[in-house]
């Protein structure tokens, strides 16, 4: 057999030595990573006082709006951790702990018999990508990009709740309906929505800008001395076309990246 890195897999084996490294130091970040999503539960958990209440314990209190982010990334993992976990404990004896960090400790332990597995290829990439986006989760707030309205359509009902996302997020759930999006594919449908559109300079900078197009004015105003834009035919004030725009934003930002 060969292991999916193309390796050649001893008998009984389904993931390699090295593979099997690798997702051994993916479990190893683990705890680091469960800690600073803790905090984070734990920080937007905190409780407020909204006034005196009457009652036998003293005054009451509400608690503050879970991050869901952080609160849906923890739970992700875990779950994956104890799903997989489960697994192992079928050919690796009982689990020690059902915690995040006492699962992937006993998946370390026993990474030679997981990696005897039919189901163990490709655990290496689950786990990363459920790390990546508990890190991107416990992000300090940063730039935010707008995506438009939700659109995800709920008993018959349009979502018309806003999307921003954080300007490097991947995915984004609405928190109205549920939905997961795709930020990037949101973006391009935004941009192609308003492909031929026209608009004076500032109101296209600005419009590019909410979809994580960033373009100086001083920028624009050289590409049109350049000759890279032509201002749109028609009476008064010069409008040029948010694809070209785009286009020109796009190859700019190619020549810059190191060879």
């Amino acid at each position: 057999m060969i292991c999916k890195c193309g390796s050649e897999l001893p008998g009984g084996f389904y993931v390699c030595a090295s593979c099997g490294e690798s997702l051994a130091y993916a479990l190893a970040e683990v705890d680091s990573v469960v800690e600073v999503l803790d905090a984070g539960v734990a920080r937007t958990s905190l409780t407020a006082g909204y006034g005196e209440r009457v009652s036998s314990s003293g005054s009451l209190h509400a608690p503050l709006p879970i991050d869901e982010g952080v609160f849906d990334a923890r739970h992700a993992l875990h779950t994956w951790l104890m799903r997989k976990g489960l697994l192992l404990a079928e050919v690796s004896g009982p689990l020690t702990s059902r915690t995040s960090q006492g699962l992937a400790s006993y998946m370390i332990r026993n990474l030679d018999a997981m990696r005897r597995q039919d189901w163990a290829p490709g655990l290496e990439a689950e786990l990363r990508g459920l790390l990546k986006k508990a890190t991107q989760a416990c992000q300090a707030p940063g730039e935010r990009v707008s995506v438009g309205n939700c659109g995800a359509i709920v008993a018959d009902v349009e979502c018309t709740n806003p999307l921003t996302p954080l300007k490097d997020q991947d995915e984004i759930r609405c928190k109205v309906c549920g939905t997961t999006w795709d930020v990037k594919a949101r973006q391009r449908d935004a941009i192609g929505a308003s492909w031929n559109a026209v608009g004076p300079p500032p109101l296209i900078i600005k419009a590019l800008a909410q979809y994580g197009i960033h373009v100086r004015m001083s920028s624009f105003k050289n590409w049109v001395k350049l000759g890279h834009l032509q201002p749109v035919d028609g009476e008064g004030r010069k409008e040029y076309r948010v694809n070209e725009v785009w286009a020109v934003a796009k190859r700019m930002k190619e020549r810059r990246k190191p060879a």
